[in-house]
């Protein structure tokens, strides 16, 4: 499916992206503690990578079951009630997921508009972060959509999961 190729590949890029800033802070510790010129653009640079990754990555995270869920009380009961329990969950969470687009989306006609810079010692387009929000959030709803047929298409005792 051409959903799970690609949220595999943003899981790759969001993965080589936490590498890379971890790459970035090491040598700015480095730079800070043993030359003792500390670099001007390694924190900004990187909070804009995690930035990147965190919102890249949810998809994948999800595809592959990684998120965070409580399943004390879905594992006790029966699978035609941890069907409806997980569709009120996945319910829930494309809910979530549609405000935090809209008003990333908001954010990011503002920042168009006016153009801002993101904060820190680098100048740049706070327009392109709020797209790769979007970007992400879209995939994650995208992906939450699949999850959710999944669920409600499944025979299974554990409700598509």
């Amino acid at each position: 499916m051409l959903l799970k190729k690609l949220n595999l590949i943003l899981g790759y890029v969001s993965g080589f992206l936490f590498f890379l800033t971890a790459v970035i802070m090491l040598f700015d510790v480095f730079s800070r503690y043993v030359l003792g010129a500390p670099s001007v653009w390694a924190q900004s640079i990187s909070q804009y990578m995690i930035l990147t990754a965190a919102f890249l990555g949810t998809s994948y995270c999800l595809q592959s079951g990684g998120h965070v869920h409580v399943e004390i009380l879905v594992d006790r009961v029966k699978p035609l009630v941890r069907k409806i329990l997980m569709t009120i969950g996945y319910l829930f969470a494309l809910s979530f997921v549609g405000a935090l687009t809209k008003s990333t989306y908001d954010y990011a006609l503002l920042a168009y508009e006016f153009q801002w810079d993101a904060m820190g010692n680098i100048p740049f387009p706070s327009v392109i972060l709020y797209g790769i929000m979007i970007f992400g959030c879209v995939m994650l709803f995208i992906t939450l959509i699949a999850k959710l047929i999944a669920c409600l298409r499944a025979k299974d005792e554990k409700g598509g999961n």
